[in-house]
């Protein structure tokens, strides 16, 4: 991005030259840090970075943690009840993508418990945190700009959303925590007009609303807002405008334009940059087109909080199990330097950057995305009768059965996997929770990479397809 573009950046981003920045009253707190871990840089630059810290969310939700897709309302493939069964009936924060909101919006607006909003019409998310994200991980790409507004991506095609309509929606919903509108620009889009739109809108979008907020009576329950963190690949940018967006009542951040074709020093390159300078009072939530458990890892390494990710329902959908281990041996011994060796490629490049004019969509297979996992659609599992693991909350259906399932695409296969694959991602983030608390994180997240991970490409190949870009 030239100067003259940056500066005009600048110029439009929140708390920056406006002279009518309205006076708002400050935003409630839903975040408290329990552990944190002092930022490691030292002069062996980001190759011992750790700022995982473990916090509560609205006082119910442990971080980090990851949210519970839904679309139409209901979890994907499973039951609300057998959700709350794996999850062991602790809160959760169950996301609902604006796109799949937007079609119900009449329906709820006009039903016998309009006055509930979401919980009228769903009354299993009674208890739930709901939570309203402008991404859907389900259709990529899910957010798309144009001329005046974006539009999100739906099953019944794309709709507008601007400030406007998400204010008459949320007014609907009235959902918990809520996602500001930005258009989405992946890091292998260039284009500077497209950067400097996408993060000029983010921060004209998130004032509107914050003012609708603070004058709209039909505004004033309880609800916390997002603010969008864009940028595309340009950190300063992406800094600029998350510091001046913390000059709003919000309650957090979502990083946007990221999870998809980027690989993970790129992707590392902005996270650090943007926990940098994050306010350590406020969440930070990134959403993810697949969330692999090394995306996982690398994302609590550099400060998120909360991940929005489908690959343990993906996963299922595909017919793999997820097998990989979670509780490390005590037993294990690693020096710091191999510690350092294995999470070198879930750190930002050394000397704090990378060459720009590269394209950021390097192939991922240097780096071993995948983990250790069971391709149930397998000759080889025809005859299998035992368990897929013997601790699975599925483990009386066979691994034959299940296969068996798969041959006949019976939804069921589908179900008991998601079953599997969601209880093993909740032990997976228990024991990062763990390791925060006792400042064994690197070790683990190490451990994991030497152990746990393996080069199979068909464990990635879970989501829909990416649409062409253009580069603007």
């Amino acid at each position: 991005m030239g100067e003259s573009e940056k500066s005009r950046v600048d110029a439009k981003l929140p708390g920056g030259a406006s002279p009518e920045k309205p006076s708002f009253p400050p935003a409630k707190s839903i975040f408290d840090v329990v552990h944190s871990r002092p930022d490691a840089q030292s002069s062996e630059g980001f190759l011992k970075m750790d700022r995982s810290r473990t916090g509560s969310l609205l006082g119910v939700v442990p971080t980090p943690a990851f949210t519970i897709l839904t679309s139409r309302g209901f979890p994907l493939s499973l039951r609300p009840e057998v959700v709350e069964t794996v999850m062991t009936g602790a809160p959760q924060l169950t996301q609902m993508p604006v796109g799949d909101l937007v079609l119900r919006q009449d329906l709820i607006s006009k039903g016998p418990l309009s006055s509930e909003g979401c919980l009228g019409e769903w009354p299993h998310l009674k208890g739930q945190v709901t939570y309203a994200s402008f991404r859907n991980p389900l259709l990529n790409a899910s957010v798309h700009g144009g001329d005046a507004i974006c539009s999100v991506e739906t099953f019944s095609g794309r709709r507008k959303v601007g400030p406007k309509e998400f204010i008459q929606l949320q007014k609907t919903m009235r959902m918990k925590i809520v996602a500001a509108p930005a258009e989405e620009v992946p890091l292998d889009t260039c284009g500077s007009r497209r950067v400097n739109r996408a993060v000029t809108r983010a921060g004209d979008w998130l004032k509107e609303i914050c003012e609708a907020r603070m004058k709209d009576e039909d505004l004033s329950f309880d609800w916390h807002i997002l603010a969008a963190v864009q940028g595309c690949n340009d950190v300063k940018v992406r800094q600029k405008a998350c510091t001046a967006s913390a000059e709003y009542p919000i309650a957090g951040y979502w990083i946007g334009s990221l999870g998809y074709s980027e690989n993970l020093a790129t992707r590392a390159r902005v996270l650090e940059a943007v926990s940098s300078v994050a306010s350590k009072s406020l969440p930070r939530f990134l959403p993810l087109n697949l969330g692999t458990p090394v995306e996982v890892l690398q994302a609590v390494l550099l400060g998120v909080d909360v991940l929005e990710i489908p690959y343990p329902t993906q996963a299922a959908a595909a017919g793999l199990a997820l097998t990989f281990e979670w509780d490390m041996p005590e037993a294990v011994e690693l020096s710091d330097e191999s510690v350092d060796e294995a999470l070198v490629p879930l750190m930002p490049a050394q000397g704090g950057g990378e060459d720009k004019s590269q394209p950021a969509t390097d192939s991922v297979s240097s780096v071993p995305l995948a983990v250790k996992h069971l391709v149930l659609k397998e000759l080889q599992f025809k005859e299998d009768f035992s368990p897929i693991e013997a601790d699975s909350p599925v483990a009386q259906y066979s691994r034959a059965y299940v296969h068996h399932l798969l041959e006949v695409r019976e939804l069921l296969a589908t179900m008991l996997l998601t079953q599997h694959n969601m209880q093993k991602y909740k032990l997976f983030f228990d024991s990062i929770r763990k390791h925060i608390a006792n400042g064994t994180l690197r070790r683990f997240a190490a451990w994991f990479m030497q152990t746990q991970t393996c080069d199979a490409k068909e464990a990635l190949i879970v989501g829909p397809p990416g649409k062409k870009r253009k580069t603007v």
